[in-house]
């Protein structure tokens, strides 16, 4: 197959136009509405492509994977660079614009380079976690296995970090259930609502004694 033209079609895109038609679906490639084939531009130009280039179908295919995996790994940078987030996140967020090779292949460059590292945005998150939200290390463990952490390594860090059970429950209820508590029935509603956040009840119980709220068990939630 020949190349008939090469032009610019985006940043950091180039279109290619070949002498026979290109199936995108076959190929697993990038074809505008206008027929020209996606490569990334630095490599066309590192692969030297111009017009009256022939390719075979091997080179072609070559091609297109390296494209592929360079747009991807360029993508990956400018996400990181923008906000952290775990291996399975950036694969995640890759995957909606190239294909799995390409997105695997990222994600170990950005581990290379320092820029991914799951252990340490895992134990970030787990602390920011239970510092904003206030749930409990139950919660804050399945809050960070849907991110795709690796359950061994939650379990460990929620083992190593040192955490109060009590205070992020008085948090939660100076910051938003103080007001709320008077009567049988409103102190019932916040219990409830406490719970839901994976808190235990003797340690709501502990912290709402810190509000002058005595127990009872007649509290049924």
């Amino acid at each position: 197959m020949k190349i008939l033209e090469i032009r610019p079609r985006r940043k950091a895109v180039s279109g290619i136009i070949f002498d026979c038609e290109i199936d995108p679906k076959e190929w697993g490639a990038d074809c505008d509405a206008a027929g020209y084939l996606s490569l990334d531009s630095e490599l066309c130009e590192i692969k030297g492509l111009k017009a009256g280039m022939s390719l075979n179908g091997e080179q072609l295919e070559d091609l297109i994977r390296e494209s592929h995996t360079k747009r991807a790994k360029s993508r990956a940078m400018w996400y990181l660079s923008h906000s952290d987030c775990s291996r399975a996140m950036l694969i995640e967020k890759l995957s909606k614009s190239f294909p799995d090779y390409a997105c695997i292949a990222a994600a170990d460059r950005m581990e290379e380079l320092g820029f991914l590292n799951d252990e340490k945005y895992a134990r970030y998150k787990f602390e920011r976690i239970l510092n904003e939200k206030k749930v409990s290390v139950g919660v804050a463990k399945q809050l960070l296995r849907g991110e795709g952490i690796d359950r061994e390594l939650v379990d460990i860090i929620a083992e190593e970090t040192e955490i109060d059970p009590i205070e992020p429950i008085v948090g939660l209820i100076e910051k938003k259930y103080k007001n709320k508590l008077g009567d049988f029935e409103a102190n019932k509603k916040v219990i409830a609502a406490l719970m839901r956040k994976g808190h235990k009840y003797p340690d709501i119980k502990e912290a709402l004694s810190r509000f002058n709220i005595e127990d009872s068990e007649d509290y049924d939630v």
